[in-house]
């Protein structure tokens, strides 16, 4: 039985999400596409999918190799474009995980253009605040801010932004302005945080040649950023959050920076890939999307 047939089966139905809708997508029998799966399955001895009257569920190891299937799939066909010297056209799935509130601003906006452009690539967008810095977890591009470039990946810097403190002008009208760094063990903090870092990491400020780290007395604690902006709009704290987050915020005066004489150094904006990911059509397609959308300071 044709192996590169029964990959195409076994990722057409986690695409469609039943059998029967993967063999009406292939244009093959239902008893086919189960004879295709059976034999994958038995060549590889491991069980890829749960299967019950209701559902389909990957296994841990049908997990793992989907990402393999896919992406053997999508070299496969670009060989095929090649050899028929007809243009490569960008085709496959793509994984791509976000920052929740950054994707939602900036991402998520630009999706019809993409999908208008390349109506061959299938989008998997993930959005949320995974803490993760360039652990690809089965994603093809990963938009991260502030982190360390990995040496195995293609790397695009989309643009700059940079950490502030900003607070309702209710809140500060309430509990004061807070003049330096120290002062904010009496005010009420919302801060961001992750698995990996529970209650958040320290704040850092900067002032000429001086540094000084802060752990500020949380209130609040949230792993979203549009959640910390919305939190400190309704006067709950001081928040330190990414500027291309507030902007609008700031300017329409729902939130006032504070402590502007002690700032920290811009951080990049990013999108990467494996390499070895990079270099196919759709995923190329992608990281150069991310770079086509408006990013603050580029």
């Amino acid at each position: 039985m044709d192996r590169l047939r029964s990959l195409e089966v076994f990722v057409e139905i986690i695409n469609q999400g039943s059998m029967s809708r993967a063999a009406q997508a292939l244009g093959m029998s239902p008893t086919m596409v189960t004879t295709h799966l059976a034999q994958l399955e038995k060549r590889l001895g491991k069980r890829l999918l749960d299967r019950t009257t209701r559902r389909i569920d990957l296994t841990r190891e049908g997990d793992r190799f989907l990402n393999d299937a896919r992406h053997i799939l999508d070299a496969f066909q670009a060989a095929e474009d090649v050899a028929r010297d007809g243009p490569v056209r960008p085709r496959g799935r793509v994984r791509v995980d976000a920052p929740a509130a950054v994707g939602l601003r900036y991402i998520v906006p630009a999706v019809p253009l993409f999908c208008a452009t390349y109506p061959d690539v299938a989008l998997d967008i993930s959005l949320g605040d995974r803490g993760v810095v360039f652990r690809p977890d089965g994603f093809d591009v990963l938009l991260r801010i502030g982190e360390e470039h990995p040496a195995n990946a293609d790397v695009r810097v989309l643009g700059h932004t940079r950490f502030v403190h900003v607070a309702a002008p209710s809140y500060l009208a309430l509990h004061g302005v807070p003049e330096k760094p120290e002062d904010l063990e009496q005010h009420d903090c919302i801060t961001y945080s992750t698995t990996e870092r529970v209650g958040g990491p320290r704040w850092n400020f900067n002032s000429g040649n001086k540094i000084q780290t802060v752990r500020p007395k949380s209130k609040l604690s949230l792993n979203d950023g549009s959640a910390v902006s919305t939190l400190a709009v309704s006067g709950l704290g001081i928040a330190r959050t990414l500027e291309m987050l507030v902007a609008s915020e700031i300017k329409m005066g729902t939130l006032r920076p504070v402590l502007e004489g002690w700032t920290e150094s811009p951080v990049s904006i990013c999108a990467f890939a494996a390499n070895d990911r990079a270099k196919t059509p759709a995923v190329s397609a992608v990281l150069d999307f991310c770079e086509s959308i408006s990013w603050p300071n580029r």
